[in-house]
């Protein structure tokens, strides 16, 4: 059994199906904090990262924060707050960061946060003054067919370091 599977309960009883609308408050408001992070100074720099995987029972977004500061978010309002306290998080968190901002390029403008739906998976690139995003199947990323893999790749590295960290 998988970390977030065992997280969501799989394998221990039926699991339900996500349902979009029946989202966490807590969980809204941790998002909607980091998507409105601006830079200060007029730069290309990365403000801040996420990562956001459908899975049939919830939405899992990956926060990395310039400052240091990583989490997991769950939409169901559960999560892993404050990794980034661990060096190994805080380096892992900062080359996944290093490696978004050679993404940008790849990625569109938006001021609208939707969700990622079953499967899918959504990037939102946070910068001085903006917010890029781009979406692929999480298959094609992670089988290495869709151009932001590596940006997935580097983001589970950060996943499994939080993990190391985290009481399971």
């Amino acid at each position: 059994m998988g970390f977030f599977s065992s997280l969501f309960g799989r394998g221990k009883r039926a699991a339900g199906r996500f349902d979009p609308t029946k989202v966490a408050d807590v969980y809204t408001g941790l998002r909607n904090q980091v998507l409105q992070i601006r830079e200060t100074e007029k730069s290309a720099r990365v403000a801040a990262l996420l990562m956001e995987t459908g899975y049939p029972e919830a939405v899992v977004t990956l926060v990395t924060i310039a400052d240091g500061t990583t989490s997991l978010y769950f939409s169901n309002g559960g999560g892993i707050i404050g990794a980034g306290e661990h060096d190994s998080v805080r380096s892992a968190a900062s080359a996944l960061l290093r490696l978004a901002a050679q993404h940008g390029s790849e990625m569109v403008e938006t001021n609208e946060f939707p969700l990622p739906g079953e499967g899918r998976v959504r990037f939102y690139l946070i910068t001085s003054g903006r917010v890029l995003t781009a979406e692929a199947a999480e298959q094609d990323l992670g089988y290495n067919r869709a151009a932001l893999s590596s940006l997935f790749h580097e983001a589970h590295k950060v996943i499994a370091t939080v993990r190391e960290h985290s009481p399971q």
